[in-house]
């Protein structure tokens, strides 16, 4: 397994797509079906935005030493992500706006990765050391196990806290 930065990064954003696919492929009637797989959805985001805000970003500006170096210019944070995931988790699959939010939620998501691929990604492996890439890597993989996760919210129209 490669600990370059960006490889475990964009290997994050294949699995991230499929679970899109996988929730887009469900039928809107099968609702808690599609809780349970969105609350995955904003779980696995959650980390992900995590360790690109929190651990990578940081690590880069400290290794580039210029908050305006040209490599750090494409680089978007999470924090529309990180509110649509909040919306997502607080409202149960029965919810009326529960599936545009999800929707939202997808398509904001797949709109960042794509452009953290074309344009940022190109940008830090064109700057940094193949060397430095697997030491950020290697942090993204022992921050995962403690980065903070969104408590799994409503999945069917039971209140939090009540047995579903």
């Amino acid at each position: 397994m490669s600990t370059d930065a960006i490889v475990l990064l964009k290997q994050e954003h294949k699995e991230l797509q499929q679970l899109f696919r996988d929730y887009r492929a469900l039928d809107p009637g099968e609702v808690a079906a599609r809780g349970e797989l969105a609350q995955q959805i904003v779980h696995d985001l959650t980390v992900h935005a995590y360790l690109v805000d929190e651990v990578l970003y940081p690590l880069v500006s400290a290794l580039l030493r210029d908050p305006a170096h040209e490599a750090l210019r494409d680089y978007r944070d999470h924090t529309a992500i990180d509110r649509l995931c909040e919306e997502v988790a607080a409202r149960p699959a029965t919810d009326q706006s529960f599936a545009g939010l999800v929707d939202a939620l997808l398509s904001a998501a797949a709109q960042q990765m794509s452009q953290e691929e074309r344009e940022w990604f190109p940008r830090l492996r064109a700057t940094l050391r193949r060397k430095d890439l697997q030491e950020i890597g290697t942090r993204l993989l022992a921050v995962r196990e403690t980065a903070p996760r969104h408590r799994p919210g409503p999945v069917s129209g039971a209140p939090q806290g009540a047995p579903g």
